[in-house]
């Protein structure tokens, strides 16, 4: 509430300024009304234009809290009344241990007055489940063992009718399926059910369904399909007499209430655990499901601000560029103003007092505007984006509206005080006679002080970054110094040149290979937008000072055709108002910029899709693997016996398998440890895998002969992990230089390096890194040693099986998928077609992608709607300037070519900035930091579709001014007065 108080204050206050102004001048507030009236149709454009920096913020805070609410909601469905879970959990498997123990910590819990309403011992178990009679199973069923007397605090099992159950109620052989499973194995009560627990020696359980129950409560645990069991009998049934694997604890207060116990009922748990030297841990599932969940909230909050920071940007150079031309058009009016008597603060006050009803008007609809396009987005990302059963439910927070409605109001008022301070220097006489203002000594000495003190500060910036190794002092330091030095050059009148190199400078600093960024510590949101404002700024000042004299020169040589006194006037203006044109040329390039980049990565992505695919996958194209522990024995004996040879890409050679265990492996010297899998591969995937490496050691020694042999080719470094059961290899996740963002809680270690992986029983191997793959995996990630290794130091019942196919080029693959699925049914063997589930994963970033390019073509309406206002406000200004025009035998068809010129001239400009800079970042990022794991490509075709709407709407948007221009009468032109 406090962002709402503070926000609600500033609109207090801001009003309360106004309304003493006006009681204190009113004159003032007659003036500015009377301004605002004459020009109902011109002020309704202007609002509109200043609206969108609003909507953009507003848009994205709702888009936000639309995130955290519905992340939210999914961990009050999927954990209930559960707070925290206590287990003997070892990198995701739940190993079980004595129910006395529960008793223990319920009674330790109970002396120390822990915030808690209720704890219930759980066994739980997933196993394949099959239902004969519905003809149909399902590899990963959740099999929970309840006791009911424990079970209040959760909340009852509800039958679809309405009824309240619990485990109590079943018979000795009966279990009560939740709706998700139901729908599983198309089951109805009274039907039989084969559960299938264990893989080596696996024992079957047979049981019929009770009844169905409703998805809440305890039976919505972690959305799984679940079936429940009585304690008693669930530890009969899996041999786990007198044992659990999971305590769960409800605290006081509600599903959402009771996290704000956590801390406390957490720190009694541990307490218990560590007195009673338990080897349990515990977990607070609700409260890090919530911090989850508003982290998500406040990322997706950043990156729809970083997208919509250039349009917020473009929206700040409209105001700047209406309030100068409302400016230069009221010049004269401005200085008779002055003359009788008018002080200056006078009229920056009644240019305040018009732009506060701008900035008011223009921040409320705003703000309004930024819930319907954030509803926009909401419903478009419930659509395109894989969101899995997460109910996507629009939400917003008044207070993030109204901090909009602030800050898009507080973003105007700064940039019209600053425009206003602007006007309110001018010279009397010269204002009336509307001629330039002269260049002064005291300006000139003004112009030069702030070029030097500009430049001290880019040194004081560029100092500390590279003292500190921060993005943040490098990327903007030595461009800025650039920058305040041709500002102090051009106050001696070098302006151009001075200007045209420390712009050249700044490209080339941004744009050179080398990488600015730390990024460990650095903020990348903010570096992004710093970069793409230092490369679109310096790309503008190139263009204004250098383009005019480069269209004269071909003027110059150009043939004296009819078209020529259009062309001369057509690029005249433009470039005599450089401020302005620089102004409205940034407001497209910005935009383009960012929208390039956005093309650029879907290409990048389109492109390596084949390359990605071969990469992930080490030449194989189904994965699978047993969702049970142990390993499934006769494996290709059953396989053989089943399947043809021609099936698969060298006959049986093209299966291999993998004995996979879950274990901690640190570095040998470090105490931190890390979550990792350990792939024990077999001969068959060590001979014929097609992972590449990005290093290795030249070098190892072979265990069977004592000598050492040199590493040339992938084959060889593969093969060492046969002959020597001391080496391992690691996937690029675990040493990734060109990881863009490095992951904290991976694993860094390069070829020669030594770990140490280990399981819950301390059971270790020690291992010596021989190489890093190409790639950072997706499906195999983690280290792969001989299959020897993980064999003969971690029993069976710990670890599980992988297979790798490669299939045969005519072979349908899904219907393969099914069949070897239907014979190791019992096993819980599952598959992955690797090229469909990249493709997935890509098809959703595309999408995802395109909803960002959507995102940021309000920005461009920012620009299409700066250059409609500029070009009316022109037409009005120029008045008198077209009748001149007319006067000396322009024809209509020749004003309206003038004003088309200009039009275009600023279009292609703003266009070709942007689109050039993002394609040359673009392929900074890539030679930087993508080089050897994409193919780099432009889209030409996306990207000349998004030049060609965005110049259709432009010329479109300014076409009726234009039109209107040229059909002015001479005499009308030249005795107007508005």
């Amino acid at each position: 509430m406090a962002l709402a108080e503070n926000a609600a204050l500033a609109v207090v206050v801001g009003v309360v300024l106004a309304v003493i102004l006006l009681a204190a001048r009113p004159l003032l507030g007659r003036l500015a009304a009377r301004n605002i009236r004459r020009r109902t149709s011109r002020v309704l454009i202007v609002v509109a234009g200043l609206l969108v920096g609003t909507a953009v913020i507003s848009s994205s805070l709702v888009v936000g809290d639309t995130l955290s609410y519905i992340f939210l909601e999914d961990v009050y469905v999927r954990l209930g009344a559960v707070d925290e879970l206590v287990s003997n959990e070892f990198s995701g498997q739940l190993f079980s241990f004595a129910e006395t123990n529960f008793t223990q910590i319920t009674a330790d819990l109970a002396s120390a007055g822990s915030p808690i309403d209720g704890a219930a011992p759980t066994l739980l178990k997933v196993m394949p489940v099959r239902n004969v009679a519905g003809n149909k199973g399902n590899q990963q069923i959740t099999v929970m063992g309840l006791n009911a007397s424990h079970e209040g605090a959760f909340g009852p099992l509800t039958t679809l009718d309405g009824r309240t159950i619990d485990t109590d109620s079943l018979g000795s052989t009966e279990v009560y399926a939740n709706e998700r499973a139901a729908a599983d194995l198309n089951a109805t009560p009274g039907q039989d059910l084969t559960l299938f627990y264990g893989t080596t020696n696996q024992t079957l359980v047979h049981a019929t369904l009770a009844d169905i129950v409703r998805d809440e409560g305890t039976a919505s645990y972690e959305r799984r399909a679940m079936l429940f069991l009585d304690l008693r009998r669930a530890q009969a049934a899996f041999n786990e007499s007198g044992a659990i694997n999971l305590i769960r604890i409800s605290n006081l207060g509600g599903v959402a209430d009771g996290a704000a116990s956590s801390e406390r009922v957490t720190q009694d748990l541990r307490l218990s655990i560590a007195n009673r030297h338990l080897a349990l841990r515990v977990q607070e599932v609700k409260a890090d499901g919530i911090a989850q969940a508003i982290q998500i909230g406040r990322e997706a909050t950043e990156l729809f601000l970083v997208m919509g920071a250039f349009g917020i940007l473009a929206g700040v150079l409209l105001i700047v560029n209406i309030f100068v031309m409302l400016a230069e058009e009221r010049k004269p009016e401005l200085g008779i103003v002055r003359a009788l008597g008018f002080l200056r603060k006078d009229l920056l006050a009644t240019f305040a007092l018009e732009g506060t009803f701008y900035a008011v008007v223009a921040a409320a609809l705003g703000a309004l505007a930024g819930l319907g396009l954030g509803y926009l987005m909401v419903y478009f990302f419930d659509r395109v984006v894989p969101h899995g059963e997460v109910v996507v439910t629009f939400h917003f927070d008044p207070a993030s509206v109204l901090t909009a409605f602030v800050a898009g109001t507080a973003l105007t008022w700064a940039t019209i005080l600053v425009a206003s301070w602007r006007v309110s220097r001018l010279n009397i006489v010269r204002a009336i006679r509307d001629l330039p203002e002269p260049g002064t000594h005291e300006r000139y000495r003004d112009v030069l002080i702030a070029g030097i003190l500009l430049a001290l500060g880019g040194v004081a910036l560029a100092v500390w970054g590279f003292a500190t190794n921060t993005g943040m002092g490098k990327i903007p330091g030595p461009p800025v110094v650039a920058i305040g030095l041709g500002i102090a050059a051009a106050s001696r009148g070098w302006a151009r040149a001075a200007l045209t190199l420390a712009a050249a400078f700044n490209l080339v600093w941004i744009l050179m290979p080398v990488a600015l960024l730390n990024q460990a510590t650095d903020n990348v949101s903010v570096a992004f937008v710093m970069t793409g404002i230092i490369l679109v700024g310096s790309g503008i000042l190139i263009a204004v000072f250098n383009v005019s004299e480069v269209l004269r020169g071909l003027l110059r040589r150009a043939s004296r055709g009819a078209g020529r006194p259009v062309l001369t006037t057509g690029i005249s203006y433009p470039m005599e108002k450089r401020f302005r044109t620089g102004m409205t040329v940034a407001m497209f390039a910005l935009i383009l910029f960012m929208v390039t980049l956005i093309s650029m990565l879907q290409g990048l992505q389109a492109s390596s899709l084949d390359s990605f695919v071969r990469q992930q996958s080490g030449g194989y194209d189904v994965i699978a693997y047993t969702t049970s522990y142990g390993e499934i024995t006769d494996f290709r004996r059953v396989l053989q016996e089943n399947f043809s040879e021609d099936l698969f890409l060298g006959g049986w050679n093209g299966v291999a398998s993998a004995s996979v265990l879950p274990a901690k492996v640190q570095a040998v010297g470090s105490n931190r440890s890390y979550d990792y899998t350990l792939w024990g591969v077999d001969n068959f995937l060590i001979r014929s895998n097609g992972y590449g490496f990005t290093s290795f050691l030249p070098s190892y020694v072979n265990e069977s002969t004592g000598q050492r042999e040199d590493l040339a080719t992938r084959e060889q470094v593969w093969l060492s992990l046969r002959y020597n059961h001391t080496l391992a290899i690691v996937d690029r996740s675990a040493a990734g230089p060109n990881q863009f963002v490095p992951d904290e809680s991976r694993l860094r270690v390069v070829p020669g390096d030594r770990i140490r992986a280990f399981d819950a029983a301390g059971r270790a191997v020690n291992l010596t890194i021989v190489g890093v793959l190409e790639q950072a995996l997706q499906f195999t990630s983690g280290v792969f040693v001989d299959q020897d290794v993980v064999r003969s130091a971690f029993p069976a019942e710990e670890r599980y099986t992988a297979y790798f196919f490669q299939m045969a080029p005519t072979i349908n693959v899904g219907a393969f998928r099914a069949d070897v699925e239907r014979v190791y049914f019992t096993y819980g063997l599952q598959t992955i077609d690797i090229r469909e589930e990249v493709g997935r994963a890509f098809d959703a970033s595309q999408q995802v992608l395109t909803l960002m390019e959507a995102y940021l073509a309000i920005g461009l309406l920012v620009g299409i709607a700066g250059l409609a206002v500029i070009t009316l406000r022109a037409v009005v200004e120029r008045r008198t300037q077209i009748g001149a025009l007319r006067a000396i035998g322009f024809t209509r068809r020749m004003v309206l070519s003038v004003f088309l010129l200009e039009i275009a001239l600023i279009a292609v400009l703003g266009v070709g900035i942007g689109m050039a800079l993002g394609i040359v970042f673009a392929y900074k990022i890539y030679i930087v930091y993508f080089a050897d794991i994409v193919v780099f490509t432009i889209p030409w075709d996306h990207l000349l579709l998004i030049v060609g709407l965005a110049s259709v709407a432009a010329i479109a948007s300014t076409a009726h001014p234009a039109i209107r221009a040229s059909r002015i009468p001479p005499a009308e032109a030249l005795r107007y007065i508005e």
